[in-house]
C-alpha cells in the first residue's frame, strides 16, 4: 500500500512538471511569434547614463524584413560623428525540424578600419558598441538555446504577468539565465531581470510606451540599467512603420562595405 502510494504520488508529481514545463514553452513560444510585421523602419533614440549622471546620446536608423523564414535586421548609427556609419547586419534563422538551433549570422562594418567584420557566436552576449544592450537583445534568441520554466506569477504596473526564466543551454553563455514577466493577453515583456555566469543579477530591463502600431504591439521605450556598474540605456523608437516598402539592399553585407544604409 505505502509503495502503491508513493509510486502514484511520483507520477502525479511529474505530469504536474512536465505540464508545467510545457505551459513555459509555450508562452516562451508565443513571445518570439508575436507578430511584427512584414517589414519595418524606425528612428532610434539612445541615450547612454553613466553612473555620474552624465549622459550621451545617439541616434540610429533600423531596418528588419522578413524573407521568407529568415528575420533580417539591419541598424546605422547616424550621430554623432565618432559612431557615425557604424553598421550591423543580422539574420536569424528558424530552428531545424528536429529542435535544433541555427546560429544566426551577422557583421558589423566600422568606418574608420573600412571593413566589415563577422560577429561571432561566442561574441553575442557582449555588449552592442558601448550600449547595455547585447548583439542577441538586438535579433531573436533562437528558443532552443534555453531551458524554459515558469517561477510564478506577479502583476507589474496593474498588468498580469507570468514570470518565465530561460536558463541557457550553453553553460559558457556569458548571461546564464534571462527572467521576464511576460504580459498574460498581449504576451508583450514587461520587465527583465539577466543573470552573469556567477549567477548574479546583472541587468534589469523595464519596458514603456507599450502600443499597439498599425495593429502590431510594440515597446516603444525600453532601459537596461547594468545594476554592477550602475550604468544605463535607454532606447526610444520613433517614426516606427510597419509593412512599407524598404530597400532590400540594404540587408547584404555589400551594403554596409558601401555605406549605403540611410
Amino acid at each position: 500500500m505505502k509503495n502503491h502510494f508513493l509510486s502514484a504520488l511520483s507520477a502525479g508529481f511529474l505530469l504536474f512538471t512536465t505540464c508545467f514545463a510545457q505551459s513555459a514553452n509555450e508562452i516562451a513560444k508565443k513571445v518570439h511569434d508575436l507578430p511584427s510585421g512584414k517589414t519595418s523602419s524606425g528612428l532610434v533614440s539612445v541615450t547612454l547614463i553613466d553612473k555620474n549622471g552624465k549622459t550621451r546620446n545617439r541616434e540610429l536608423v533600423s531596418y528588419t524584413m522578413k524573407d521568407g523564414s529568415t528575420d533580417k535586421t539591419v541598424l546605422m548609427f547616424k550621430t554623432p560623428r565618432d559612431v557615425a556609419g557604424i553598421s550591423y547586419l543580422t539574420y536569424d534563422y528558424p530552428d531545424k525540424a528536429d529542435g535544433s538551433t541555427v546560429d544566426s549570422d551577422s557583421w558589423i562594418y566600422i568606418p574608420a578600419m573600412k571593413k566589415v567584420r563577422r560577429v561571432s557566436g561566442s561574441n553575442k552576449d557582449d555588449d552592442f558598441q558601448g550600449t547595455d544592450f547585447t548583439y542577441d537583445d538586438l535579433g531573436t534568441r533562437s528558443l532552443s538555446k534555453d531551458n524554459f520554466a515558469l517561477l510564478g506569477e506577479e502583476k507589474v504596473n496593474g498588468i498580469d504577468c507570468w514570470i518565465l526564466e530561460a536558463k541557457a543551454k550553453d553553460p559558457k553563455a556569458k548571461v546564464s539565465r534571462r527572467v521576464t514577466w511576460v504580459n498574460k493577453k498581449t504576451f508583450v515583456v514587461q520587465k527583465g531581470e539577466y543573470y552573469d555566469k556567477q549567477n548574479r543579477l546583472q541587468k534589469t530591463l523595464t519596458a514603456d510606451d507599450i502600443k499597439q502600431v498599425n495593429g502590431y504591439w510594440t515597446t516603444l521605450k525600453q532601459t537596461m540599467t547594468n545594476v554592477q556598474t550602475n550604468h544605463k540605456t535607454i532606447y526610444e523608437v520613433k517614426n516606427l512603420k510597419y509593412d512599407e516598402k524598404v530597400n532590400e539592399s540594404y540587408f547584404t553585407v555589400s551594403a554596409l562595405e558601401r555605406e549605403q544604409i540611410k
